[in-house]
């Protein structure tokens, strides 16, 4: 004979078991998102001090090309990877501007830094700057 069993029903322990590993599989994933969204941050450190050396190029470039030209309005370059020594591919735009004082210009330069349109560094930054004295007496 059959004797009634006392104490915990029988699917107790399998409930038990597929709610922890939900929780585990939360926790996991959790994690995987917290590591995924350090690394993005990291990238973007390293790949910080790149932006800037490209701001400063086409800053630079524009200043140069202003006291050669003052009609220049600007330029786009696409920067390969294996050509420019760079982590990642860029593109920068420089555009330039009359300002409603004759001596000065608009200069916006714009970076994209990266292939993966998800994790691409994008930056822009406006400056103000003069003609060269030269080009301010004509």
């Amino acid at each position: 004979m059959n004797q009634p069993r006392l104490g915990k029903p029988k699917g107790f322990i399998s409930v038990f078991v597929l709610v922890a590993m939900v929780g585990a599989v939360l926790i996991a994933m959790a994690s995987l998102m917290r590591v995924a969204s350090q690394s993005r941050q990291t990238a973007n450190s390293v790949s910080q001090p790149q932006v800037d050396l490209l701001f400063e190029a086409a800053l630079d470039l524009a200043k140069s090309r202003l006291a050669a030209q003052p009609q220049y309005d600007g330029e786009t370059w696409q920067l390969d990877k294996a050509d420019s020594r760079l982590r990642q591919p860029a593109n920068v735009v420089i555009n330039v501007e009359a300002n409603t004082d004759p001596k000065l210009r608009d200069l916006e330069v714009i970076v994209n830094l990266g292939e993966d349109p998800s994790a691409t560094i994008r930056d822009r930054r406006t400056w103000t700057i003069s003609l060269p004295a030269t080009e301010q007496s004509k």
